[in-house]
């Protein structure tokens, strides 16, 4: 089975938030990526959850895989409380 293809926007605790990768497309910008993952008492939706990250890290790999690199990656994370579990789903 194929992995399922990004959406850009999905209602926060719902069931397709939970099994559907989310992954905004305005998160991609000319000279970076950032995407606002959120937090229990923002009134802000996500941008993108743990699926559209993997979803994100799988297409990054075929990439630099297609473009030469690899196969080692290295890949940080911040304090931030969500930060290694992003970086967990990344490098899936």
């Amino acid at each position: 089975m194929m992995f399922p293809k990004p959406v850009n926007k999905l209602k926060p605790n719902s069931l397709g938030f939970e099994t559907t990768p989310m992954l905004a497309s305005t998160g991609f910008r000319e000279y970076d990526a950032r995407w606002w993952f959120g937090h229990p008492t923002s009134n802000r939706d996500p941008e993108l959850n743990l699926m559209g990250v993997q979803a994100l890290g799988m297409g990054l790999g075929t990439l630099i895989q297609e473009l030469g690199a690899g196969p080692e990656i290295v890949t940080g994370h911040d304090y931030r409380s969500y930060s290694l579990s992003v970086k967990q789903a990344l490098i899936v």
